[in-house]
């Protein structure tokens, strides 16, 4: 869960973890000890254990660094990790610290003790298990040394394996060789990473991959390694299981699809880590799988239940085999037969006996799930995490139950919250699995229950909304929101109880629902801050705060040139902002249109302030691109785009032949590029789409041949657009999507049928060239389902609205006019409502609020203007 981290500090919006203080009356984390982390006074939280005289200590991040002095850290080496649960914690950084101060080893700890629980949850990234604190040795030998005697002073302490280093012994105390002081370099693929120095002093990534690896020019110490284990050596007889495939992983341990040796029997091995993955009462994944184990017992006459062949341990983890189920979950079987989703003629709404039949089978399905958690309730015992990636649907429409971790007894403390969109927090026993339950009959209708938390008035509008598309009666709707509803919440008013979107006109109208959005965005501006002006997706984290695609660039390109929109003192905080905020970026790798500081001075050009965008544009085209890809989302065809709109009479740049210069050599690397790709059997599926993959790569090619006449750089884009077009496949309703690795089809504008749409129609008018077996129609196909989750521009309702327009003015307004109009009645389901006056718009996954241009409110207003014919450019450097 990439976003874990993100979730914690701000109960809105996506924020940065080091942040996050938990409240004591946090229910969630009413057993986890709270509060900073100080190494003096012992009895308030403290370990007891005085800062050595001359050191100093500085907060970064979730760390607080100590060094014996002003002197920064050396670059890299065997760094020492040493592993905590959130109960060793004081005792063991007590035992570290003391060390450290008496010989002088530079170290850092967690800064606050709920860090302690988070880096050992079961949702964190793997990267980060258990890494409690971490020390600094002046070099292999001391790093040799060091792991020894901590080794010995940790015996017998507990604690997880670090899953991206090499365990010494038993003992808590890991080893790898890293960075030691932050710096960075590009990945093969043009991302950015952590960096080494290798020998000759270029900087590589520093991988932390999952199982540990050395960088390929240092050797492993021998003091580092440990024989393994033989075929019936310490770890016991090798378990009868062939493991197949890998069906998840998260901090508790692996999940895999094996066949059972002996017998041959397919089983799944559900693996639980010893001190990883705690839980809200303190449990880690080996005592939850024990309860999970006798919890499939105590069940195991019911047949929704899978069967639990055994439970074993080998290597301290202990694994539980089950029953394989065939079928699917029941978030996948919804969105494969959902009639508002796919249908034969994706232009026609659905049938009424398709309607009925989908009704029938859910009803059938859910009635299955309704029986058999009664009877655990029966029992004395809740789920205790009902949704639908939990429940499991066979071809026959049979259920299962998956998951079983969370099933307690009914008074006893709840394990986790319960999965986002269908907990309440605030209910136990009982009343918990009823909430999910409801919430998970309103999801298979309407999937957009994770709005219902944000808005008070949001349950009974999808009720409404569920009840009018699918036939179902008042009482259904009743029950669910007698069960859901916040005491005091009150219904919407009539004229939101609806579908309809408020934006329209013969509704609110566009002017009032574009003020309430931009109300919102002042609601949750702060200028105060330097890491972000507006909350965003959680990805911006990792790019400058100013980047067009989650900064505040983008928000100032949606007000820039929407009439309609009068927020003139908005725009100039906006651009003073971004403007002193994208200077901070010159000193960092990004260098392209979507994430760096060229976007934002793309954007203040457009705001008319040439100082200021020559400034950010000088800066970022200074920056070397040789090693940042080829996409337009960060790469060489998103500056391509940026640089020929800034060059000419009117632009920003005054030297053509350097706008040239990019082409050409963005023509080479992309006729190398293919080049490559057909070379490979199963290309990675980051090649694929408009921001990142082969067709925005085309689209810049495409245009720079036309600009100069090279007509081999023509003949590229279209081979480069039939590269992207082999990963495609045709769907039940005549649609061309993209196949994601046979999990889904994604239309998306990011990636998908939406954004090779808009390149296949530049290529098809100015070339009058479809490629064999795709149109622009087909792709169209794709881009109108009634049903779609989330509301941003580049994977959301809004991105299709805004393309489909597009597609509309290129002649294919037959096919794409009634889409566009299908979407707009439709965004209404996706408003928040705040505080009064305010409009806001999910982001990614609905998991929490975002203003940004990619996944939230900016995005959905730049949508909107352009479909309603109040701005005539949307997606900067396309069109």
């Amino acid at each position: 869960m990439e976003h874990f981290l993100y979730t914690f500090a701000d109960a809105r919006a996506y924020d940065d973890i080091a942040r996050w203080q938990a409240h004591p009356d946090d229910p969630r984390f009413h057993r986890t000890r709270k509060g900073p982390v100080r190494l003096a006074d012992g009895d308030d939280g403290g370990t007891g254990t005085e800062v050595a005289d001359g050191w100093q200590q500085a907060r970064h991040g979730i760390w607080t660094v100590c060094r014996p002095g002003p002197e920064p850290l050396r670059g890299q080496g065997w760094k020492i990790h040493v592993a905590v649960t959130p109960d060793t914690f004081p005792g063991v950084l007590d035992t570290v610290a003391r060390y450290c101060f008496g010989n002088g080893t530079p170290f850092k700890f967690l800064a606050r003790h709920e860090y302690a629980w988070l880096v050992n949850a079961k949702y964190a990234p793997r990267q980060i298990s258990g890494k409690g604190i971490v020390l600094y040795p002046a070099d292999e030998r001391r790093s040799r040394e060091s792991a020894e005697e901590l080794a010995a002073l940790l015996d017998g302490v507990p604690g997880p394996r670090i899953l991206s280093d090499l365990r010494i012994g038993d003992s808590v105390v890991h080893v790898r060789y890293g960075a030691y002081a932050r710096r960075f370099c590009r990945t093969p693929k043009g991302g950015i990473s952590l960096a080494l120095a290798d020998p000759e002093g270029r900087l590589v990534p520093d991988v932390r991959s999952v199982p540990f690896r050395a960088p390929a020019f240092v050797t492993v110490p021998e003091a580092f390694t440990a024989p393994a284990p033989g075929p019936s050596g310490d770890a016991g007889p090798v378990p009868p299981y062939r493991v197949d495939k890998t069906l998840h992983f998260s901090n508790a341990g692996g999940v895999y699809l094996t066949t059972h040796l002996p017998t041959g029997r397919e089983v799944v091995l559900k693996e639980a880590r010893p001190y990883a993955g705690y839980d809200l009462v303190g449990a880690d994944a080996v005592t939850r799988a024990g309860a999970e184990y006798a919890a499939m017992l105590r069940f195991a006459d019911l047949p929704e239940i899978p069967a639990a062949y055994e439970q074993f341990t080998w290597q301290s983890h202990v694994f539980t085999a089950i029953e394989y189920v065939r079928g699917t979950t029941l978030q996948e079987w919804c969105a494969a037969n959902q009639p508002y989703l796919l249908r034969a003629n994706p232009f026609e709404p659905p049938r009424p006996e398709e309607i009925r039949a989908y009704r029938e089978n859910v009803e059938a399905i859910l009635g299955r799930v309704r029986d058999a958690v009664a009877v655990i309730w029966e029992r004395g015992h809740i789920f205790g995490d009902l949704h639908p990636g939990n429940v499991m649907v066979t071809p026959d429409l049979d259920v299962r139950l998956l998951d079983l971790e969370a099933c307690v007894p009914q008074d006893a403390d709840r394990r986790f919250p319960g999965a986002p969109g269908f907990n309440d927090p605030a209910k136990t026993g009982r009343a918990a699995d009823e909430h999910a339950l409801r919430l998970l009959e309103l999801s298979c209708y309407l999937p957009l229950t994770h709005l219902v938390p944000m808005d008070d008035t949001k349950l009974r509008q999808l009720l409404d909304t569920a009840r009018t598309r699918f036939g179902l009666p008042p009482s259904w709707a009743d029950r669910v929101e007698r069960t859901c509803a916040r005491p005091g919440s009150v219904r919407p008013a009539e004229a939101l109880s609806t579908a309809e979107s408020t934006h329209l006109d013969h509704h609110l109208g566009f002017e009032s629902w574009a003020a309430q959005l931009t109300a919102g965005l002042r609601a949750t501006m702060d200028a105060d801050r330097a890491d972000r002006l507006f909350p965003g997706d959680h990805t911006g984290f990792s790019m400058p705060p100013v980047a067009l695609a989650t900064g505040s660039a983008g928000v100032l390109w949606s007000l820039l040139g929407t009439k309609g929109v009068e927020q003139d003192d908005l725009v100039e905080r906006i651009a003073d902002w971004t403007f002193t905020h994208g200077r901070a970026a010159a000193s960092r790798l990004e260098c392209g249109l979507y994430d760096s500081e060229l976007g934002a001075g793309y954007v203040l050009w457009r705001a008319g302030r040439p100082e200021q965008a020559v400034e950010l544009v000088g800066t970022a085209l200074a920056k070397d691109h040789a090693d940042a890809g080829l996409s337009l989302f960060g790469g060489l065809a998103g500056v391509y785009l940026a640089v020929a709109e800034l060059t000419g009479p009117d632009g920003l740049l005054t030297d053509p032949s350097y706008v040239g210069r990019l082409g050409a050599e963005l023509t080479d690397r992309a006729g190398r590029l293919l080049t490559a790709l057909r070379a490979i059997d199963t290309p990675d599926l980051a090649s694929y789409g408009l921001m990142h993959g082969v067709a925005g790569i085309a689209l810049a090619v495409h245009r720079h041949g036309r600009a100069t006449g090279d007509r081999a750089a023509v003949e590229l884009a279209r081979g480069l657009l039939e590269f992207e077009f082999a990963g495609y496949i045709r769907c039940t309703d005549g649609s061309m999507q993209f196949n994601e690795a046979g999990r889904r089809t994604l239309g998306y504008l990011e990636v998908g049928s939406c954004g090779s749409a808009l390149v296949l129609a530049e290529l098809a008018r100015y070339e009058a060239w479809n490629p064999a077996g795709i149109s622009v129609p087909d792709l169209i196909r794709a881009t109108g389902p009634e049903l779609m989750v989330q509301s941003g521009l580049f994977r959301g309702r809004a991105g299709f609205m805004a393309a489909l327009t597009t597609l509309s003015r290129a002649g294919y307004e037959r096919q794409a006019d009634p889409l566009v109009e299908r979407h707009a009645r439709q965004l209404g389901l996706h408003e928040v409502r705040l505080g009064e006056g305010e409009l806001h718009y999910p982001g990614a996954g609905n998991f929490k609020l975002s203003g940004d241009l990619r996944t939230g409110s900016a995005g959905v207003l730049t949508g909107v203007a352009h479909a309603t014919g109040r701005r005539d450019t949307w997606l900067p450097g396309v069109g």
